[in-house]
């Protein structure tokens, strides 16, 4: 299995998508798949970013699976103290629509939670892009 990445960025998010493949592709070849995926959903896309339309693309032209929450099967809470390490919760289905069925936000029923002293039940992946501070080397 060989893994590529898509990132994205827009103003000060930065946003990244795993693929992965049976298959291993040059880089240059890699990059040329993604711009040919990008120049078909650029104008058309309905998912909720660009990189999510491509890996879309991707996935129907040339068989690539994206790592996205929505194939996440389980997630593992691990701690360095014994007894602690657990399965973490996530619901799919409850994550999308609320008790009524209206749309909820994942991102912000998250923060809620969180603000509120619960520990969230849905799960979403970030990949955040951190810079050095080389100030603090000297």
């Amino acid at each position: 299995m060989y893994f590529y990445e898509l990132h994205e960025a827009d103003d000060e998010l930065a946003i990244g998508l795993t693929l992965a493949h049976d298959e291993a592709f040059a880089p240059s070849e890699f990059l040329a798949m993604v711009e040919t995926a990008r120049s078909r959903v650029i104008d058309t896309f309905a998912e909720d970013s660009l990189i999510e339309a491509i890996a879309a693309e991707l996935e129907r032209e040339h068989d690539f699976a994206a790592a996205s929450d929505t194939r996440l099967v389980a997630a593992v809470g691990v701690s360095s103290e014994e007894g602690e390490t657990r399965l973490l919760m996530h619901e799919r289905a409850s994550a999308d629509t609320g008790n009524d069925g209206a749309e909820v936000d994942p991102d912000l029923a998250i923060a809620e939670a969180l603000l509120s002293g619960r520990e969230p039940t849905g799960l979403r992946t970030a990949v955040v892009d951190l810079e050095r501070n080389d100030s603090l080397d000297s």
